[in-house]
């Protein structure tokens, strides 16, 4: 079986990072991702994704320093229903903004992944602090918790299409607080397209407001086939704890722009 599930991509790709391999190839990686979401009016809401993977040499990092590159774009990205995943506990709880909510296993999946069972997400203030607390199973994930700062909300400047041997000079409205990393997806339609976008300019950029996308990445960007383009920023916060020699557990915490909406 194979399954939607966008932990692995939003954790390591859409969020300026990478997946590094752990020092052993017999590791436990848990990772949480919390994106934020529209409630429709002028608050917030997150619906945090988890699951647990045993024998991998999964870890969480994040690009060292601004870092652009051109990749395949790849919008329902799954993940192989083959892996290994591990019981964290019949729950899983989550305490940001003055509440605390529970994570429960999906239900009719081959994967043990959490999400929230309040089905209209968990309400929050962008910038508070989460925590993730993993009560833990006999031979499962150990019992653990991380706590990361939420993404805060920003705008961007206008993304256009700079003439040929111009970069792009790109703007946003910067974090209240350091520590924070901001991408962005410029996605477009190659020659080997069907009608929809399929390859993307991808950056990930310390988080002070500025920054340019240098001209050599931008071909595809400019003959975009069919004029087929669109964009994607996302604020990025982080967080990860060793728990052991051979486990650790990671949560990331995104905004993006632009927003998804409870009420489409």
């Amino acid at each position: 079986m194979r399954l939607r599930l966008p932990i692995l991509f939003a954790a390591a790709v859409l969020s300026g990072a990478c997946l590094d391999p752990l020092p052993t190839p017999d590791g436990r990686f848990g990772t949480i991702n919390a994106t934020a979401i529209s409630d429709g009016g002028a608050g917030y809401v997150m619906k945090p994704e988890a699951a647990f993977y045993d024998n991998t040499d999964l870890s969480f990092s994040t690009f060292p320093s601004d870092t652009c590159f051109v990749a395949a774009y790849v919008p329902n990205a799954t993940v192989n229903g083959a892996l290994q995943t591990l019981n964290a506990g019949d729950y899983l709880f989550t305490s940001v903004s003055g509440r605390v909510d529970s994570l429960v296993p999906a239900p009719g999946i081959s994967l043990r992944v959490y999400g929230p069972l309040r089905t209209n997400g968990i309400p929050f203030i962008p910038g508070d602090s989460l925590t993730i607390t993993v009560p833990g199973a006999t031979r499962g994930f150990p019992a653990s918790a991380v706590t990361v700062r939420t993404a805060e909300p920003f705008t961007h400047g206008a993304i256009g299409v700079p003439a040929d041997g111009v970069g792009l000079d790109l703007t946003w409205t910067t974090p209240p607080t350091a520590g924070s990393r901001m991408t962005f997806s410029l996605r477009y339609a190659n020659i080997f397209a069907t009608g929809v976008e399929n390859e993307q300019v991808y950056c990930s950029f310390i988080d002070d407001g500025s920054a340019s996308i240098p001209t050599a990445y931008l071909n595809g960007w400019r003959t975009s086939v069919g004029g087929l383009r669109s964009t994607r920023a996302v604020r990025v916060r982080w967080s990860e704890v060793v728990i052991d020699t051979r486990t650790r557990l990671s949560v990331v915490s995104s905004f993006p722009q632009p927003i998804t909406s409870l009420v489409q």
